[in-house]
């Protein structure tokens, strides 16, 4: 666990300056795992997909057909001839992957089989491209540009168990990508409180009310709890009613409640009765964040005819607009001289562990 609570918010220069953005980039997100997405962008051999981490650019890709982990492959988009971009696409498929300035060609795990007119004293075995650490987890994939660290399984065996959400199977029903004017920190504290949803979201607030808060759960790689539902509804959308079938294995505690979690650094998990929605971030500069937000579904009842999620994308992407409305004004207050930061109030519990784990990971 983290071996503190922060004793008041953060510092307004930490969400602000480029040197401590640069700083996050090298302590946090290039030694831990990062949540690349979901499984299902690689869901057959030579799919790929670019993430942008830490300033690097990171392929990862399947490799073959088996389906496990063991089947991907993820390394530096950087040829190892004079280090131009190899891959230029956000995703797509390959058979090889090959370097458009001097026709340098990789195998889909990385490996060097093509360096025109190098010669045979070239020794194109240790000539591959760089290597980085992939995983897969309950239908994601993670990645670590750490060549050594902790593996993917320590930080799952820290983890709540979520099992009874059958995440490995779930389906994609909708995605939007979002960009926030504002630190990916401000969004990480934005989601872990339920403070502001009166005020900011009224839709959300008739169906979960803000003081409903649960049990206040951390570790080592994560802080969450569940938010029970108002009295008469049994999911999140704008009536808070939806008529598709529970998840097959939740408990029957799940059908009143909405479970939240932030998996450290990026990952912010939404559980429902009936769905699950995923928002990834990617930083992009202190004041800049993009936002990935996918919508799961149980793969049957994505393939009932007529199956529409609209209720739960529209729901969410409302409370997304509004999110990032008051995310970026936060953003601008943090910038000013006047700001001081006074106290945290009881709902924002799970924002003081988060803060101090952030404390500790930066040495502050």
């Amino acid at each position: 666990m983290t071996s503190r609570k922060a004793p008041r918010p953060l510092d307004g220069h930490l969400y602000t300056q480029p040197a401590v953005f640069e700083a996050e980039m090298e302590r946090i997100f290039t030694r831990m795992w990062v949540c690349g997405g979901r499984l299902e962008e690689l869901d057959e051999p030579g799919r790929f997909v670019t993430r942008e981490i830490g300033g690097e650019s990171i392929v990862a890709v399947r490799t073959g057909a088996n389906g496990s982990a063991a089947d991907l492959a993820a390394f530096f988009n950087v040829c190892r001839h004079r280090g131009a971009r190899v891959v230029d696409e956000c995703a797509g498929s390959a058979r090889v992957f090959r370097c458009p300035y001097h026709a340098w060609t990789y195998r889909l795990d990385g490996r060097l089989v093509g360096a025109p007119h190098m010669g045979d004293d070239f020794d194109s075995a240790d000539a591959g491209l760089v290597q980085v650490r992939i995983d897969a987890m309950d239908g994601f994939f993670f990645l670590s540009l750490a060549a050594e660290g902790p593996p993917l399984g320590e930080v799952a065996a820290d983890l709540p168990d979520l099992s009874r959400f059958t995440l490995g199977r779930l389906v994609r029903g909708d995605r939007h990508e979002y960009e926030a004017q504002a630190n990916w920190k401000i969004l990480c504290e934005n989601y872990n409180e339920c403070y502001h949803c009166a005020v900011v979201h009224p839709e959300l607030n008739r169906v979960s009310d803000y003081r409903n808060g649960g049990n206040l759960e951390f570790g080592r790689y994560y802080v969450g709890g569940p938010m029970a539902l108002n009295d008469g509804c049994n999911t999140m959308t704008a009536t808070g009613r939806s008529s598709r079938p529970d998840l097959p294995a939740i408990e029957l505690a799940d059908r009143t409640s909405v479970q939240y979690y932030h998996v450290y650094p990026n990952l912010l998990i939404s559980l429902h009765r009936d769905y699950v929605v995923t928002h990834t971030l990617w930083p992009i500069e202190a004041g800049r964040t993009r936002i990935v937000c996918e919508w799961l579904f149980d793969p049957d009842t994505a393939r009932t005819p007529g199956f529409d999620p609209s209720d739960a994308v529209d729901f969410w992407h409302l409370v997304n607009s509004q999110d990032w409305d008051v995310c970026a004004r936060t953003q601008q207050g943090v910038a000013s001289r006047a700001y001081r930061p006074t106290a945290y109030e009881g709902s924002e519990a799970c924002i003081q562990v988060f803060d101090g784990w952030y404390l500790d990971r930066m040495g502050l």
